[in-house]
């Protein structure tokens, strides 16, 4: 469609005089490399002839009609048969659209708005079938028009010209009420009665196929909600669906009203609402990014300290469990039975685990992975119970005595550990004349699990447990697929645990 442009007075004489020529206004228009209209043009030359030059001229506002003009018109236009464009050149008025509404608001009852005072040319009301039926009979029976029986009977111009019509084809049974329902059934010929009935029956298995569309759809959007709001996941199954299926199906087939679905289209989340789907947000992307090792504490922990956000553990805990979010929990170990110490070496650490200066108490072990090609992967770890950090750590395909001391030399090297206590449990490479030697050689104080008492060396084993179950997201029989990458996932997670991993003890940071 071309876009409509303002031309001025000469350039319409000049496309006026290329028509006069013999040429078709298309033509004129292309003459003068014009992107006009052409039947606006034509509309135009037409005012032109009838009226002058005076209509080409615009003009700064727009003309002032009265009632009584819009009333002659519209009567034209009804009972003359005068066209929309012929009305609109005949009496000078500048638009087919200012015709066509006045003639709407003739016939449908509205206010004809002038200048003058306003005035209602009819007020519509509701009838029965009776009262149509009796209205209907006294205008065919006294032959009146139908603006003297509109203005009689009170209703709109267009409807009582559509009873009468209806009531000339099909007697009593056209006037009865059909909206929303159809044509009646007494008056279909028998081939629209089987139309009507196979349109029926098709309707029927649209409603059943959409019934389930429909149920499954709720289920899914249910699933995957994070707010939980009641009845909303009905709501987002009508919206998602609607130009599918009708409305007022689906909020049929979900139990909800029309009225309660447009609310919720426009209603406004309260700020609680609002700042709970953004924490929601934050939980998510936590939770994603550390892949699921971090529970409800470390994840208010962070978001107090890293996002810098005031927010109540209890909440944070209440938003996981409501979009179903839950860490990867180790198995509780089995409680230790109580036996009377037997001690076969010296325990100098005594389970005493609290310490807060590094390099003054340092725990070590050894633990196993599982590798796909059968054989396993051993970690050896020094942990400082004071930076709370791992110092120092192998990883080797054999467990040997070497592989130990290497970890051991890794961690002192370049440090003055001079009187720093390492514990350790009571295996092989621990009780080694090697191991006890690097030991005595750099000042340090050795200290031993007692027999079967691992929780002694707790910490230790603490660590082994994290470590295994944030690296394999709670899986019992997670395996490597070789030493290469058992090698490249646990140093990773190592230099993680070292430096960005939330503990609970960091809440005691925050203000």
């Amino acid at each position: 469609m071309k876009r409509k442009i303002k031309l001025s007075v000469e350039t319409f004489l000049k496309l006026f005089e290329i028509v006069e020529d013999g040429y078709s206004f298309e033509t004129a228009l292309r003459k003068l490399d014009l992107n006009y209209n052409s039947k606006e043009l034509r509309y135009k030359y037409h005012m032109y002839l009838e009226h002058g030059i005076d209509i080409l001229i615009p003009h700064a506002s727009r003309p002032k009609y009265s009632r009584k003009l819009k009333e002659k018109v519209a009567q034209d236009y009804l009972n003359k048969g005068i066209s929309l464009e012929g009305l609109a050149i005949r009496y000078n008025i500048r638009s087919k659209s200012t015709v066509r509404q006045w003639i709407i608001q003739y016939t449908e009852g509205k206010k004809n708005k002038s200048h003058e005072p306003e005035v209602y040319i009819v007020n519509p009301k509701k009838t029965t079938l009776e009262e149509r039926i009796e209205i209907v009979k006294y205008c065919l029976d006294h032959n009146i028009t139908y603006k003297e029986a509109s203005e009689k009977f009170n209703l709109k111009y267009s409807q009582l010209y559509s009873w009468i019509q209806k009531y000339k084809e099909h007697g009593k049974d056209g006037l009865i009420d059909g909206r929303g329902k159809g044509k009646p059934q007494s008056i279909m010929t028998p081939e629209e009665e089987l139309n009507a009935r196979i349109k029926a029956l098709e309707e029927r298995n649209k409603y059943l196929e959409m019934e389930n569309e429909v149920l499954k759809k709720e289920e899914e959007i249910e699933r995957q909600d994070e707010t939980k709001i009641r009845q909303e996941a009905s709501y987002k199954t009508v919206k998602s669906l609607k130009d599918t299926y009708p409305i007022v199906w689906l909020c049929q087939v979900l139990e909800i009203s029309r009225a309660s679905y447009y609310k919720w289209m426009s209603r406004k989340a309260p700020r609680l609402e609002q700042e709970n789907k953004e924490l929601i947000g934050d939980i998510i992307d936590i939770f994603n990014k550390y892949e699921g090792i971090y529970g409800y504490r470390r994840i208010y922990i962070y978001i107090r300290l890293k996002l810098q956000k005031k927010v109540n553990h209890k909440r944070i805990y209440r938003l996981m469990k409501q979009i179903g979010l839950k860490a990867v929990i180790r198995r509780k170990r089995k409680k230790y039975i109580k036996s009377t110490p037997f001690y076969v070496a010296e325990n100098v650490l005594n389970r005493e685990f609290n310490e807060t200066v590094p390099n003054k108490k340092w725990l070590t072990d050894v633990t196993e992975f599982r590798l796909k090609t059968g054989q396993k992967a051993y970690l050896s770890a020094i942990y400082d119970l004071g930076s709370k950090k791992i110092i120092s750590h192998e990883i080797n395909l054999s467990n040997n005595n070497e592989f130990v001391f290497k970890t051991i030399k890794k961690a002192i090297r370049g440090k003055n550990t001079k009187g720093i206590l390492l514990h350790s449990d009571r295996g092989y490479q621990y009780t080694s004349p090697s191991f006890k030697e690097i030991l005595k050689e750099n000042g340090m104080i050795q200290s031993m699990s007692r027999v079967s008492k691992c929780i002694d060396n707790g910490p230790m084993e603490n660590v082994w447990g994290i470590i295994k179950s944030e690296l394999f997201k709670g899986s019992k029989m997670h395996s490597f697929e070789n030493i290469d990458k058992a090698k490249h996932s646990i140093n990773q997670y190592i230099k993680f645990f070292n430096e960005d991993r939330i503990t609970l003890k960091m809440a005691a940071l925050i203000a």
